[in-house]
């Protein structure tokens, strides 16, 4: 497993779409921060998570791992980098992750586009 970023603060599912299989996890100016983070996986395949953590951990498994964790028939046949949240705790199975750090609040737009919910 290969850490790809971590942030000591809370985040939560904020939005899942079906029809664009994107997941966004976001930190808003929690109590200390004056920053807000958004965290968006895409094409994602499949996920397995909490809808609330005290802290964000991610990182990237390894062939091995993600044969361990998804059985090796379900990874070899499903595509996309399995992102492993928190040291396992949860994980996402998706093609790409990426974040966004900026001063928005909770109802300002993420720089990830029109998501239903962040107006």
């Amino acid at each position: 497993m290969e850490k790809v970023i971590e942030w000591e603060r809370e985040f939560q599912v904020w939005q899942y779409s079906v029809s664009h299989s994107t997941l966004l996890l976001r930190s808003v100016n929690v109590e200390g921060f004056e920053t807000r983070i958004d965290v968006l996986f895409t094409a994602v395949e499949l996920m397995h998570l909490q809808p609330y953590c005290a802290r964000l951990e991610i990182s990237e498994a390894t062939s091995e791992e993600k044969g361990e964790i998804l059985g090796d028939q379900l990874a070899a046949k499903i595509p996309g980098k399995l992102y492993l949240l928190n040291g396992g705790e949860g994980y996402v199975l998706a093609r790409r992750c990426a974040w966004h750090e900026d001063l928005g609040d909770h109802h300002s737009p993420s720089k990830f586009g029109p998501l239903r919910g962040t107006e």
